[in-house]
């Protein structure tokens, strides 16, 4: 049984708990955060940007409940820190977790500098636990399959991309703290990182980028769209942004076209029931589309239950690495100087 520790019972936290609550593998054994009613388990506060559903009230039963980071981390009973923190927090956070032996679980961004995620790898390399950036798109099945046709090989090399992740303006943080660049980065490494980690996933980090965006209401760059140059006959463009208004649904929309055929998935919030579609469209160059039916899960479910498999079976997670993760903020890092300077950057 891996016990699992909470650091944060925002949004993040408690879809975290909710998959937790059902993998036979784990057990929360405590919650950490500031607020003392959230650590507590008092969640009947409705909060987050897409379909979710918590107890109102978390049994506490054999369940501590901690106000500090170092003491949740000190707790002998903790084998797994789960960070689901500000992102300005992650770096120093996770290496502390590191650097006592737990396994560790953080969600994205990695960290708010691509130097600061250098540091988590090397006391990820050091430590006896294990380290993962909660990274849920490579896990999304619908992404997945993505991935898998094109890796397949079946359709020919991919001749063109296209990743997009749009939302309203996020209102649902503690304090706020998602509009405010310095605690989130703003939309480009809060929301955008998704799919520049996805691109990453898919071909490899770019030679170089460049881009255009506009700074909102948290002070960053909140809506960007990027082209990134693999020095090939390929063209990836990415788009991400939280500036829409309220009623704004919610989207994400992957298509990749291939010499042979062209994969797309759309989600948009609101629709299809619960928001989330499962299938992927083949669309050949020849014949007719066709649908693929993905797995009715998320890359919530899908990342936590892999992270809790490695664990058990004393494996490092591969589908995700500190260093896979650690790229993406390089890419973000390049495209934010590319908005800044109106050049091609070189990525790190």
């Amino acid at each position: 049984m891996i016990k699992v520790g909470i650091l944060g019972c925002g949004f993040m936290g408690r879809t975290h708990y909710n998959i937790y609550a059902k993998n036979s593998k784990a057990k929360i054994v405590a919650l950490m955060d500031l607020d003392k009613g959230r650590r507590q388990g008092k969640w009947a506060d409705q909060i987050g940007n897409l379909p979710a559903a918590w107890p109102k009230q978390v049994p506490m039963k054999g369940v501590a409940s901690y106000g500090s980071v170092d003491d949740a981390i000190a707790d002998p009973n903790v084998d797994l820190i789960d960070i689901t923190l500000p992102t300005s927090v992650h770096a120093d956070v996770a290496i502390k977790a590191l650097q006592a032996g737990k396994h560790v679980l953080s969600e994205k961004p990695m960290a708010l500098t691509h130097k600061d995620c250098l540091r988590i790898v090397k006391a990820a390399a050091k430590s006896k636990g294990y380290y993962m950036c909660a990274q849920c798109i490579r896990f999304w099945p619908q992404y997945a399959k993505i991935k898998e046709l094109v890796d397949s090989g079946k359709y020919g090399k991919a001749k063109s991309a296209c990743l997009k992740r749009l939302a309203p303006t996020p209102g649902y943080s503690k304090g706020n703290w998602l509009l405010a660049a310095g605690l989130s980065g703003g939309a480009v490494l809060d929301l955008h990182v998704h799919d520049i980690d996805f691109a990453n996933y898919l071909f490899g980090k770019p030679k170089r980028v460049v881009a255009s965006g506009t700074k909102g209401v948290s002070g960053g760059i909140d809506h960007i769209e990027a082209l990134y140059d693999y020095g090939k006959d390929l063209l990836v463009m990415v788009e991400g942004g939280w500036s829409f208004p309220p009623e704004y649904p919610f989207q994400m929309v992957v298509n990749v076209r291939c010499e042979k055929a062209t994969f797309e998935y759309v989600l948009r919030a609101g629709e299809g029931g619960s928001g989330f579609g499962n299938e992927v469209v083949v669309y050949p160059q020849k014949g007719k589309l066709r649908k693929i039916t993905c797995k009715a899960s998320d890359g919530w479910t899908e990342e936590i239950n892999y992270f809790l498999d490695c664990i058990a079976k004393k494996r490092k997670p591969t589908i995700v690495t500190a260093k896979t993760s650690a790229d993406s903020i390089a890419v973000a890092e390049a495209e934010i100087k590319s908005v800044a300077t109106g050049k091609p950057v070189a990525v790190k």
